[in-house]
Parts: C-alpha cells; sequence; structure tokens
C-alpha cells in the first residue's frame, strides 16, 4: 500500500495496551502518518491486570512508540460521553497539526454491564452504549467531516464496529443496537461525503484478543475462583476453537484493515462493513 506521509490521523480509544487503538497507530504512523490518539481517563479498576503489571501508561505510551517510529504524536485525554469535550478533541487536533486526514472511531464503552435480557436492562447501560459507541461516532464524524470538507482534500473516515453490528446475540440489546447504529452512520455519511472524495468505511470484527476491561469477566472469574487473566484465557480459547480460522483476531488483524481503508488503494470503496472475523460471519 502507498505511504501516508504528509497524513494526519485521529484514533479515539488508542490508550490499551493490546487494543485495536494503538494498533492503528502503530500501523499509520509506520506508513508515514502522523497521529492524535485519545482515550478516557480509566480508573486502576478499570485496568486489565497486564496493563497494571507492566505499568501502562495509556495514551502516554503509545504516544511514545509513535515517536520511535520517527512520527509525532499528540496524546489527549477526552470522555467521549461528552459533546463539548469531543468539539475541545478536534480543535485541539487541529490546531496542533493543521489539518484531519483519517478519523478512526475505535473507542467503545466497556462491556460486562450490558450483559442482561432486555427485561432488565439498566436505562443508564442502554444510554452510555449509546453515547459511547454511537452519538461519540456521529459528532466525531461531523466534526471532523466538517474540516475535511472545508479543506476540499478529501478524506478518511473508519468506524470499528462489530459482528453484533450483523447478528445480534441474546444478552446484548445495547451493544448491538449501538453497533447496527454505527452502520447505518457509516453508509448514511458515505453518500453525504461522497461529492467531497471523503469515504467512509465500518471494520466488523469478530471476538479480539485485547485485554480490554470486561465488567462480566470480572465477575464470571471471581465467582469461579479464577484470575481475570486465567478465566479471558479460556474464553479466548473457547472462542478460537468456534472460529474457521482457528484463532480469534489479534489488534494488528484490525489494524490491517484500517491501513488499508486509509490507504489511496481504497479510494474506491466508501460505505462498507467489512468482516474481520476469521470466518464466523459472511453478510
Amino acid at each position: 500500500m502507498a505511504g501516508l506521509e504528509g497524513k494526519v490521523a485521529l484514533i479515539t480509544g488508542a490508550g490499551g495496551m493490546r487494543g485495536v487503538g494503538r494498533a492503528s497507530a502503530l500501523k499509520l504512523a509506520a506508513q508515514g502518518a502522523e497521529v492524535a490518539i485519545t482515550d478516557v481517563q480509566r480508573d486502576a479498576s478499570d485496568l486489565p491486570p497486564g496493563e497494571i503489571r507492566e505499568e501502562w501508561r495509556g495514551i502516554h505510551s503509545v504516544s511514545e512508540e509513535v515517536e520511535a517510529l520517527g512520527r509525532r504524536c499528540l496524546p489527549l485525554y477526552c470522555d467521549l460521553g461528552d459533546g463539548e469535550q469531543i468539539e475541545g478533541l478536534v480543535e485541539q487536533v487541529k490546531s496542533h497539526f493543521g489539518r484531519i486526514d483519517i478519523l478512526v472511531n475505535n473507542a467503545r464503552a466497556i462491556i460486562g454491564r450490558d450483559k442482561a435480557s432486555v427485561t432488565e436492562l439498566e436505562r443508564e447501560v442502554w444510554d452510555h452504549f449509546l453515547a459511547i459507541n454511537t452519538t461519540a461516532v456521529f459528532l466525531c464524524t461531523k466534526l471532523v467531516g466538517q474540516d475535511m470538507v472545508a479543506r476540499g482534500e478529501g478524506g478518511r473516515i473508519i468506524n470499528i464496529a462489530s459482528n453484533a453490528a450483523k447478528q445480534a446475540s441474546a444478552m446484548g440489546a445495547a451493544y448491538s443496537a449501538s453497533k447496527f447504529a454505527v452502520l447505518g452512520l457509516t453508509q448514511a455519511s458515505a453518500l453525504d461525503l461522497a461529492p467531497y472524495n471523503i469515504t467512509v468505511n465500518a471494520v466488523c470484527p469478530g471476538p479480539i484478543n485485547t485485554d480490554r476491561m470486561s465488567y462480566w469477566e470480572r465477575e464470571q472469574a471471581a465467582g469461579r475462583g479464577m484470575s481475570l487473566e486465567e478465566f479471558r484465557g479460556r474464553i479466548v480459547r473457547d472462542a478460537g476453537e468456534r472460529t474457521p480460522l482457528g484463532r480469534i483476531a489479534e489488534a494488528e488483524d484490525v489494524a490491517n484493515m484500517v491501513a488499508f481503508f486509509a490507504s489511496e488503494e481504497a479510494s474506491f470503496i466508501t460505505g462498507q462493513a467489512y468482516n474481520v472475523n476469521g470466518g464466523l460471519l459472511f453478510h
């Protein structure tokens, strides 16, 4: 794929040590892009054991890795549930770099509390998932899209959706609804922005081996007298056995698709939702 020299990428949800945001930041930087990364400031209780053990510093650790590749990186904290903070985020990135060419809407709500039957799902949990997984994607798309249109040089918007955006499951109403909405937003935005040479696409991963916190996994591990890492290891193993290609995705598998959508080679692809799931789901 052609390089991304001279391009600036904004990636949300990029502070996890094994996350898609970090992998995408490193992949785009390796291809020449300057990078702005953001995440929410997480309490220690919301950190995976591996990050605590490695004294991982979130977006600041990722920023150092990007800079080690010879690219500039701007780490910014932002609560994506707050529209004013999103506006401030976009303005800071524009002020620092002068432009945004690539937007990767990667952040998601921490899963686990949404794992309830629709009749038992708390309204507060529903609202939180829609705010982070859907409304924040809309606001980032709107604000960055406005800048791309004004500059008249095209752009790339890449939304990280999910298998759950195409096929729901029991006890997944909030997550699936929020991700189904991302695909509708992707298609509508692609049509709205096509006259300005701005493409909008979605990546739909299946299970990913990211180690991001799951409240449900933590509760299940405690109930079985197991460590969170041991319980998660079983989930990864079992999910891999159910996957035709024999493993679940690594963050880099998703980042590879992000990099493709960001490239010139993908300039005639828009409004699409590409699966990265090892054959679990085909449509």
